[in-house]
Order: C-alpha cells, then structure tokens, then sequence
C-alpha cells in the first residue's frame, strides 16, 4: 500500500491515537495527563485561542522588522531521487538563513524579489522551516502575543506563551522522527495541518537510535520514517505506529519517552509545550554523560561541530561539560535527600571549581564510570552486533593434533630480564595440572574468569641463568 505520495507505507501495524474530550475539572485531566502512556488528541480543544486567529500574514504585520533564523531543506522527490530519499533529512543537511517574516511570507507566496536573502531557495524546490522557537525569547517585546496561549484548560494554569515554543512551515516541512528525554508535551495546531507519526517506547530498538547529530535531550532515528531503506533497517519493517493528522484548533498529546516525526501537510503553525517531570532530573544526569563523551570524542576525532552537531546546541570545553554534569548531580541528590542543600546564603549554585576536590566528580571517577565491565559489556555487545557477529562464547577453535600438544608440555618461553624476578632470567612454562589436562583432549577455552584465574595456562617461574 503507498500513501498519498506514492511512498510505501505498512498498515498492518498502523494504529489511530485515541480522541478524548476536555474535562469539567482541569486539575483531574492534569493527574490523567501526567499518568497516562499513550498519546491522545483533544478535537478543537483550543479553537477558543486568541492564537488560533493567527496567519503567517498576521504574524508579519505584527512582528513587522523582527528577524529570526528559517530552516531550508531540499524536496525530495522518490521518483527523481531514488535512493537518495532513503536517507534521513537532519538538521545538519539543510541550510539555515536569517530573514524576516515578511520575507518569509513574500516567500510563501512566490514573490522572490520581496524576499530579500530567501529568494536564493526557490519555492518549488525548497521546504522552509521556523522551528523550536522560543516564545519568551521570540515575542520577548511582544506580551499580547504571548498571552494569546493558555493551557489551563488541561490543568497547567502556570503555563501561557511564555512556557511554549512555536513552529512556523511550509507545506513538506518536517523535524526527523526522534524521541525527547525530558518531559511530555501539548501541541496545539494554530493554523493548516500536520501529520504527525508516532512510535512507543518499546520500539526504540527497531528504530535504530543514535545522537549524532547530538542535541540535548534529542536521541533521533536513523530511518527516514516516509521512505525507510529496510534493507539497513529491516526491523523497521513491522513497527508498530500511531497516526494523526492535527487541524487547526486540535490538541495532541506525546508521553514521555514517545518517539515522533512530524511534517507540513500545508503552510502551518503550531505551539507546544514541554511539560517537566519528577524523573527528568535523573534524565539530565544521563545527558550531561552523553554530552561529555560525545564531545570528547568528537573533539579529538576533529570532525567539524557542523556535522555532528545541531545547529540549535552549544558544546563548551571540558570544563564547562563537567560542571554541567556536577550541577545536573546537585541537583539529583537535592530531589533524593531533604537534608542536602547545595546552594549559597544568596541562593544561588555553586561553581564546578568552588567545590572541595573530595567533592568533584573527576574524569577519572568518569573514565571509571565508562570503563566499568558492566558499561564495557554493552559497548562490546553493540560493537559485535555492527559487525554481524552473533556469538560472543564458545567461538569454535581448531584443536592441535596430540604431537603438537606434546611439544607445547615440554617447550619454554624465554623472556627478557624481569624486575620481578630476583635472578638473572625469566621464563614461562606451562602449568602441570594444566598440562596433564589438555593433553590428549585438546585445549579448551576457560569459560569464567574464576576458571581462569584457579587454572592460569602459563604461570611464570624464576630460574638462574646457570640453570639454563
């Protein structure tokens, strides 16, 4: 079956987000919201927003001179690209450009002499995108446009524009489908539609993670969720997902830890909200580790931050990782322990270097923490699975014929002058109780590290030289 772009598309595992309706009682649809695992939407549950009279036109009159940055990404277009489209579209693939949103609109409508720098992306070529705009920082002169936005109504009376961010597009504009660590959020669609894909948790694996390009609080899916290459990702395959074409005045819903791609069906906006939760603590604790290696790596691999970092995040030295890593721990042991306070008279945090060394999380306590056999077992596993190797133990061996095993009983290994050693030389030769098992059986690999240390295969004697 394909979709309305001929794009090939799986119904089977298709399932439709639930439609609920607003409660009389804000408060109990606050707890519902903050409990409940699956998505919802709310039909025209914010019809009544002053926002929802919003155009791109309006916004234009009203934000007349003010300049942002807008997100341009080549179409793609599967019968002209082929396997091009397979790849998935991140933000390190588009060009970004600052313009105003008259330009953006003289944009929209084809007019490219009135679009000033915009005019180089030709409309039919390209989709355009202002995405992830905060609306504190945004409309900052701007108070009555951000007052236009009012979540009460689903029991977060504390959150206005001020708390939101906007998404202005083009039709075919999309964020690549990812899943954010911290929080749950509420979309409202302002104005046009949007389509948006969603994914439970329990699919993470068939959606093949990574975090390059690295965003805190963004780990994306290496497949291009409209188009997917199933000979790379064949688990995709049959993946479970959630649809949902979002109208002007809908309200949608995202739980934690749910993955989601979104696009433009036509020139829209929309307003969301991240919504914080008790374990979002722990979570920035996992994504200041995740920013330090990621950086260190990076850093000493040389790789330009254009292209394994989005545009939108900052990475400071290693310095300014691990403060940032020390405070997200203060901030933890805060949340786990009353009695803890780590703050000054005045109130305010503490300073990485203010600390007492004994208090510091070093990078050697970090190397410690990474190199433990726990965290190196699941990078072995990994790095094993990417190469296609699939057993781990009990590799089989070629045993050595009886006459080959004879000889190694008998033969030693010189070695230079140890320090170890209190006489002239060294050498290794074989364990008798070793020996007098292996022969006539064949070698055979120890299985346990407690094995391994009771029967060594070799064990090191000191001998004179005169004795050699």
């Amino acid at each position: 079956m394909a979709d309305e772009r001929g794009l090939k598309i799986n119904k089977t595992h298709h399932r439709k987000v639930q439609s609920l309706s607003l409660s009389s009682c804000p408060e109990k649809l606050r707890i519902h919201l903050l409990e409940r695992n699956d998505p919802a939407v709310f039909d025209g549950a914010a019809r009544q927003w002053v926002c929802c009279n919003w155009t791109p036109e309006f916004l234009a009159q009203e934000l007349r001179d003010l300049r942002t940055s807008f997100r341009f990404c080549a179409r793609q277009n599967p019968s002209v690209n082929g396997n091009s489209c397979k790849k998935t579209i991140m933000e390190t693939d588009c060009e970004f450009e600052k313009a105003s949103f008259d330009e953006f609109c003289q944009w929209l409508n084809g007019c490219t002499e009135r679009s000033g720098c915009l005019s180089r992306f030709q409309r039919q070529n390209y989709w355009c995108y202002a995405d992830y705009k905060y609306m504190a920082e945004l409309f900052k002169d701007f108070p009555h446009l951000r007052k236009s936005v009012d979540w009460s109504c689903f029991g977060f009376p504390e959150r206005s524009g001020d708390e939101s961010t906007i998404w202005i597009g083009s039709a075919e504009a999309s964020t690549p489908c990812h899943v954010d660590t911290y929080g749950c959020n509420l979309v409202a669609q302002i104005y046009g539609t949007k389509r948006w894909i969603l994914f439970p948790p329990s699919e993470t694996s068939n959606l093949y993670p990574t975090r390059i390009p690295y965003e805190e609080s963004s780990v994306f899916s290496q497949v291009n969720i409209t188009n997917p290459d199933l000979t790379r990702f064949p688990a995709f395959e049959n993946v479970l997902q959630y649809e949902i074409i979002l109208k002007p005045g809908d309200v949608l819903f995202v739980p934690k830890k749910w993955w989601h791609y979104v696009e433009s069906l036509e020139t829209s906006i929309s307003i969301n909200t991240w919504i914080e939760l008790e374990s979002d603590h722990l979570e920035r604790v996992k994504e200041a580790l995740i920013r330090t290696l990621v950086s260190a790596l990076k850093k000493e691999e040389g790789a330009a931050e254009v292209t394994w970092l989005n545009p939108s995040e900052e990475i400071g030295t290693h310095a300014q990782n691990m403060s940032y890593l020390y405070q997200a721990l203060c901030a933890m042991k805060q949340r786990t322990s009353c009695d803890v306070n780590t703050s000054y008279s005045d109130g305010t945090q503490p300073r990485y270097s203010d600390q007492n060394k004994s208090d510091i999380l070093s990078t050697d306590d970090l190397i410690n923490c990474m190199t433990s056999p726990e965290v190196i077992n699941a990078m072995m596993s990994q790095a094993l699975k990417k190469f296609g190797i699939c057993q781990t133990i009990n590799l089989p061996l070629k045993s050595p014929s009886v006459e080959q095993q004879k000889l190694k009983t008998t033969q030693t290994v010189k070695m230079e002058r140890n320090s170890n050693c209190n006489s002239s030389s060294c050498s290794y030769v074989l364990d008798e109780t070793v020996r007098s098992e292996n022969i006539g059986s064949g070698f055979s690999q120890p299985s346990t590290e407690q094995e391994i240390s009771e029967h060594p295969p070799l064990k090191r004697n000191c001998t004179d030289k005169e004795r050699n």
